[in-house]
């Protein structure tokens, strides 16, 4: 099969800036250094030691439409066919205190017989982002006080209020 891997992913963000530092202050990604020009504006991103997230600027440019196939107007919003994005991830504890110093919304839920624990959250253009913690059993009910499967919306000013229950 010629396609082993998934190299990365391009975000067109409203404001490239602000879009640029929840990468790397909400998720810890690391600004990959400089990047050729492309002829318009962005960033790459990295986790590890892999690139894996690059970011353009929605500004009007001809180059970008014309090499990425499609026009981005100004005031986009969402992630269109796209329905989210997921990272693996370690020290959830970590995380969620990180997540929750930026004052950003987030959703998480727990399969302990499976060791997965994921948070989700929607990064400054819409786009929702998955983060999977494997081989992590995290007692959620020590997070919100509930099942084991459960879902719950931790909200920017620390309320949290329960979501979905997910079936197993």
């Amino acid at each position: 099969m010629p396609v082993t891997e998934l190299n990365h992913y391009l975000l067109v963000a409203k404001n490239l800036e602000k879009t640029k530092k929840f990468y790397q202050q909400v998720l810890g990604l690391k600004l990959a250094g400089e990047r050729p020009d492309f002829g318009f504006p962005g960033y790459w991103l990295k986790a590890g030691g892999n690139i894996c997230v690059h970011l353009a600027s929605q500004a009007p440019n001809r180059i970008r439409d014309q090499f990425l196939l499609k026009k981005h107007r100004k005031g986009a919003n969402g992630s269109g066919t796209v329905d989210h994005i997921a990272f693996l991830a370690k020290k959830p504890e970590e995380v969620r205190r990180r997540i929750q110093k930026h004052k950003i919304e987030m959703h998480y839920r727990s399969f302990p017989e499976s060791r997965l624990f994921q948070i989700f959250l929607k990064d400054p253009d819409d786009v929702t982002i998955e983060l999977n913690f494997y081989g992590e059993k995290v007692d959620a009910r020590k997070w919100r006080g509930g099942g084991a499967a459960s879902s719950v919306v931790i909200t920017p000013s620390g309320k949290k209020r329960p979501n979905v229950t997910y079936l197993r």
